[in-house]
Parts: structure tokens; C-alpha cells; sequence
């Protein structure tokens, strides 16, 4: 499983599975970036929130297609 953030292969406006330090692992939008800190979003029932995560709390950026065929079958 690649981790897009290792050659800088994260697109705005994809939603990808994204892995925090702390051991969350959810789907989030990245809707942008800055040198420090990705802008993410999420949708719950009739919402959506958007917020900023520093880069050295994100460990790994992944293809949910990609994350649910390795991580999905164990």
C-alpha cells in the first residue's frame, strides 16, 4: 500500500483514507494544503466540516480503494 504523502502525490479535491499519529484512521477531502498543515473535510448527515490538520500529525495518506483491499481483509 503506498503512502502518497512520500512522493508528494496527494490531489486536492480526492477523498483519500488519512492516518493521524494518534492512531485515527478516517476518509477525509483534502481540500487543500499549505507548507504546514492540510485542510480537510468531512460530511456527516446534512453537514459538513472542514478543518486544518498540521502535516506532522498526518503519518500516511492513502487510496481508499487501496487502504480497504489490504486493510479491509484483515
Amino acid at each position: 500500500m503506498r503512502n502518497l504523502i512520500d512522493n508528494n502525490e496527494v490531489l486536492t479535491g480526492k477523498v483519500y483514507m488519512v492516518e493521524m499519529k494518534d492512531g485515527e484512521i478516517s476518509s477525509f477531502r483534502v481540500l487543500s494544503e499549505t507548507p504546514t498543515h492540510y485542510i480537510l473535510s468531512y460530511s456527516t448527515n446534512e453537514t459538513v466540516e472542514v478543518f486544518e490538520k498540521q502535516k506532522s500529525d498526518v503519518i500516511g495518506i492513502f487510496e481508499v480503494r487501496e487502504w480497504w483491499d489490504t486493510m479491509g481483509k484483515q
